[in-house]
Formats: structure tokens, sequence, C-alpha cells
């Protein structure tokens, strides 16, 4: 199975990179390789972001012709007609030069001189950072942009020689401020071709735009930056040599090591055993007595230490000493914290085909499953952050709460469920999901539970803008006092209550099952339980009803004796499916561009209201798993 892919007709940024970090990857590419699909949300979410950051760049120059021609070869030509000009201002400049293309978001020409601007999503504090140290060697973390850069700038060098280059790199500034509501719909960044007279020269503060000609410069031209960095002794053959690994479709020996983990040529395990290539096996099934390398990989292993392991040249669990770990008898005796070595070692024994537990439940989660009274509202969050603040003095990526889910459950085994979305009119979303909340029937009663602190740390920001605004806002002082009410309790790992209790916590110290892998992230969590309980098989294979849902079987078997994931099952129920956090946060951002139609927006709306609502019911499948336990067990 392959994906529907293209091969590129010309050399990018983004394959110059991937060829900079393992020049193994081009011939992947090229071969039209499947990527894992776990990145794909934050990806997306990266490039709404980017295009939010270059139409505010852009608003500075409202002279800005795009170069919009339907091919490469076109807008190559348009581009550099229009740079005969004197003085002319281009977005979507187009060079291409021997097979490679660059393609930079804005140009200023300026008689002799062309500024370029390259946008990058990651923030930046001019009063704090540097891209380099006092010798001019950029930091690691700043290296791919230049690297970036350095590959545009370049194919621009080629086409136009006779112009004296300057290069700025355009980040969010992390103490600027919007001076205007509602920046990212004025900016219209999916629709481009206009700019809003809204957007003021005062929202560039907002942005950072430095000077990087001198570094891009020395990533030309520096033999010691080439040694280290690059694949040959200077620029110019780096980059023709990758550019001729991709065309040819040549594959270089690979260099395996710590750089593999995050490879997005590592794909799902399930895709995997599908039958799906995958890049990653290919690489390091010479190092590993495996089929499916990926699976077995100490990379799998949950917590850190797994570099350590890699580092000393151990790459399949298989080869882990199993007398250095905690045997499974131990775990089972502690009384104390699950660790992750414990995890580690649980994961090892169970890939060496010895037995583990079935299920261990620490006596702590019995103690504040007592403590906690009834009703029990277990409460979700969705919220964004976007380098475009939504709302006036915010700055990049503050972060926006558009939604809730609250599964109240009562102690008679009754439950109902509240929800709330932000309907794009409201006004703004940080202080009217507050107003929302305080309408859930005895909300400030009983147990709040979370999963992670999320959720009260998201109410402790609103109520320090609430301080902020106390005289913007006409019920500010109302919304702080309730706000307090709620985030001033207790975890229930303490002895008085009332509670907002942490249910990650009590995963992560204290519970275990056999269905368990190397993630604690509510969804894997779930999976786990619902294959290993019997309690919740019988439970959710009857038909559940909601607002969002007429008649959902949330118990399904995967055909493996288990049971199917249900965030996969919730894939399966519309047209516009939403499983993860980031997935919904790239929706709303988009949603409140304004972008779609009233019937795309009806339906997006609804798909982030199912995915909430299936987080909180999750929590309360594994609280009634427990609770089913603690009853069996007397």
């Amino acid at each position: 199975m392959t994906s529907s892919r293209k091969k590129k007709s010309y050399f990018t940024k983004h394959l110059f990179g991937a060829g900079i970090e393992c020049a193994t990857k081009l011939y992947y590419y090229a071969q039209n390789y499947p990527e894992n699909k776990e990145s794909v949300p934050f990806i997306e979410h990266a490039i709404f972001n980017k295009r939010l950051l270059k139409d505010l760049a852009r608003s500075s120059f409202p002279e800005g012709i795009f170069i919009n021609e339907d091919s490469v070869a076109q807008a190559d030509s348009q581009t550099l007609k229009l740079l005969e000009q004197e003085q002319v201002t281009l977005f979507d400049a187009i060079f291409e030069h021997q097979r490679m293309m660059a393609r930079l978001p804005i140009v200023n020409k300026d008689g002799p001189t062309l500024t370029a601007y390259q946008v990058q999503t990651k923030a930046f504090n001019s009063q704090k950072h540097r891209l380099s140290d006092k010798d001019d060697n950029i930091f690691s973390k700043w290296r791919s942009y230049l690297l970036d850069f350095a590959y545009q700038l370049y194919l621009v060098r080629q086409k136009c020689p006779q112009l004296d280059l300057k290069a700025l790199l355009v980040m969010p500034e992390k103490t600027g401020l919007a001076y205007i509501d509602n920046l990212p719909l004025i900016l219209d960044p999916l629709q481009k071709g206009t700019i809003s007279d809204e957007v003021t020269s005062a929202n560039q503060e907002l942005l950072v735009k430095l000077d990087v000609t001198d570094l891009v410069t020395r990533v030309w031209e520096d033999s010691g930056f080439a040694k280290q960095h690059l694949p040959r002794k200077n620029f110019d053959e780096s980059i023709y040599f990758l550019r001729d690994l991709y065309f040819d479709g040549a594959k270089v020996n690979p260099q395996i090591g710590l750089k593999c983990k995050n490879c997005e040529f590592r794909i799902e395990s399930e895709r995997v055993q599908q039958g799906t290539k995958s890049g990653f096996n290919e690489c390091w099934s010479p190092h590993m007595d495996t089929d499916n390398p990926s699976e077995l990989h100490v990379f799998n292993l949950i917590g850190p230490g797994t570099n350590q392991l890699v580092k000393r040249g151990v790459h399949d669990q298989r080869d882990i000493s199993l007398e250095k770990l905690f045997s499974p008898e131990s775990i089972v005796k502690g009384e104390g914290r699950i660790s992750h070595e414990m995890r580690q070692a649980l994961q090892v024994y169970k890939t060496n085909g010895k037995s583990v537990p079935e299920e261990i439940f620490r006596p702590a989660i019995a103690r504040e499953l007592k403590r906690w009274s009834y009703p029990l509202h277990f409460l979700d969050f969705e919220a964004g952050n976007y380098a475009v603040p939504v709302r006036k003095n915010r700055r990049p990526y503050h972060l926006v709460l558009f939604q809730f889910s609250c599964h109240t459950l009562f102690e008679d085994g009754s439950w109902t469920h509240h929800q709330w979305i932000d309907d794009l009119d409201s006004g703004y979303p940080n202080y009217e999901i507050v107003r929302q909340l305080m309408s859930v029937p005895d909300i400030e009663e009983g147990t709040v539970v979370q999963y992670s602190n999320f959720e009260r740390n998201a109410l402790k920001t609103v109520r320090r803008e609430l301080m902020k605004e106390l005289d913007q806002v006409s019920d500010a002082g109302r919304l702080i006092k309730w706000i307090e009410q709620i985030i001033h309790r207790n975890d229930s790992s303490h002895s008085q209550p009332p509670y907002v209790a942490d249910l990650s916590r009590l995963v992560k110290n204290f519970y275990y099952n056999c269905e368990m892998g190397n993630s604690l992230s509510i969804k894997d969590v779930l999976q786990s339980m619902m294959s290993h309980s019997d309690f919740l098989k019988e439970k959710y294979s009857q038909l559940y009803a909601s607002h969002n849902f007429e008649a959902m079987q949330w118990w399904q078997p995967d055909g493996k004796g288990g049971a199917r994931n249900p965030y996969k099952l919730l894939m399966e129920t519309g047209e516009a499916p939403i499983r993860r956090g980031t997935e919904a946060m790239v929706v709303y951002g988009k949603l409140i561009s304004r972008e779609w139609t009233d019937e795309q927006v009806e339906a997006f709306q609804h798909a982030l209201l199912k995915y909430c609502e299936l987080d909180t019911l999750a929590m309360v499948m594994i609280y009634q798993h427990w609770q089913h336990k603690l009853l069996s067990d007397g």
C-alpha cells in the first residue's frame, strides 16, 4: 500500500531541510513512502499560524502584488519581470533555478536592494533571545530556520545576482500585543488577495523582524559550519548533492540514531500490520532481527531513558537485560506509585513473552475515590493558541477557551450532560465559557474531575485576564469570585475537600492493566481499560444517547479479543470527524476566520461537540470501572 502523494517536480526547502537532517529521507520522499499521520494536525496548525503571520507582515505593504500564476515557470517569469521595476513589493514571489524552487512570502525591492522576508511560527523574545552567540555561532534551536532561509536566498541570488540581498526573519514577538480585537478574522488568512484597512501599523508590534543577512552569509560561506552541519564541504555542493539524491532516487545508507525517534517515516504499527511499507523499518531492519523494528524498538518504551539505551547500542527491547529490571512480583506487591521504570519493565516483559499482571490497582486510588463527594462533574475544555491573538492587548499564542463538556454523575448512577461551544458572536470566549459553566446545575457542589491539571490552570489564566480588565467587563467581579471557588480547591491527594481531582495523576501513579502500552493519554488508557474490563464491555455494548449521539455503541470488538478505540469509532460518526485536541484547535482556528459556509460551520461545530463529549465520557468510563472494582473487591 503506497501513498497517493506525487513526487515533486521541484526540489524545495522542505526537501532540503529533510536532506540536511537525514539524506536517506530523500529516497523515501522520492518513492512516495507513507508518513506518520499523528503529526498531521500539528503541521496543519503550524500552517494556519504561518498564514496569519504572513498576512500580518504583508499588511505593512498595501501596495504588494501577489504572484499567482498557475505554474512555477510562469510564476518565476512574473516575479523576475516585476522585479525589473525600481521599487516593488511582491507576495509569494517564486524563484526557480535548475529544478529547485523557492517561494518567499514577501520581497521588497528598493533600488539595488532586495529585502526578503521569511516567516517562522516559533515565538521569539527580542529582549532576551539571540540567534547566535558572541562569535556568531548559530544556536542549535534556530539552525534549521537559518538553513531554510539560506536555501531560499541561494536561489534568489542565482536569479538576481545584480541585487544586494537583505534577509529578515519574521517571528511572533513574545512581548508584543494586539491593538484590536478579532485580528485573525480581519487578516483573513484563508483568502489571500486583500488587506483590510483595520490592520493598523501598531499591530506590527506582534512581530519581530530580525536582520539575519550576516548569519545567512555565514551558512553559505563558512567552511567550519559546512563541516559540522552540511553533507558536503560547502553550501553550494551540499544543495546540489541533496537535489540530485532526490531526483536520481538514490538511497544513502542511513545513519541511524536518536534522530530517528521522530522520523516522519516511522508510521503507526497498525498501518505496518496492514501491509503499509515503513521507511523507518527499512532503515533499522539490518540492525534488528525483526520485520517490524518500530514495534520492538526501545523508542516505544514509555517515559525517559531511551536515549541512554540507544547511545549504548541497545535498540531492541528484547536485548534489555531482564535481571536489571523491576520484577513483576515486586511491582505488584508495592504500594507506592508506579514509576515509569516499572512501566518500562512491564513493557519489556511483554515483548519477551513473559507474563505480566492483569491489573494493578494501588490502594491510593481507593482512598481518593472515597473522598470524592457526589455529584461528580467530569469537566473538559477545548482550547487553542494562535500566533495572532484574537483579543486586544493579548500576546501571541495566548490561550483561547472555546468549548467545554461536563458529564455530571450522581450517586444513584444517573448522569446528565452539559456543553457549550463558542458561537463566534457572543463575545470573548474566555469569559463566556465561565458564564456558561456557572449555569451547570450544582457545579459548585460535589467534586470536579479533570484529566490533567489543564482545566484548573486555564481558569487561573482567565482570572488573570479578568483582573486586568475589571473596568471593561461588567460582570468581572462575579466571574472572578466563581473562578476562585473552583481553582482554590485541593486536589484529592489532600484530605480536605472540596476537590478538583486530577484523574490522570491517579492513572499515572497508581494504575496499570496488561493492555496498556507506551501512552497514558486518555484515548489510549480508555481503550486499554475497555479491552480489559468486563464491566465496561457489558455496559457500553448497550446503546448510548445524548445531545450529540442518537444511538452509539461504544464497546465494539477489535477482532483480536479486545475493544476498538472509541476515538476511532468517533471518526466514523460524521462528515467532519475530530479525534484529538490539536485537530480541534485547527478547526476552531478556521472557524474564527469565517471562511466556511453556514452548513460547514454547523458540521464542524457538531464534530467538536462530539469530540469534547467523548473526552468527558471517557473519564466517566474510567471512574465507573474503578468504582465497580472497589465494589467487587468489597
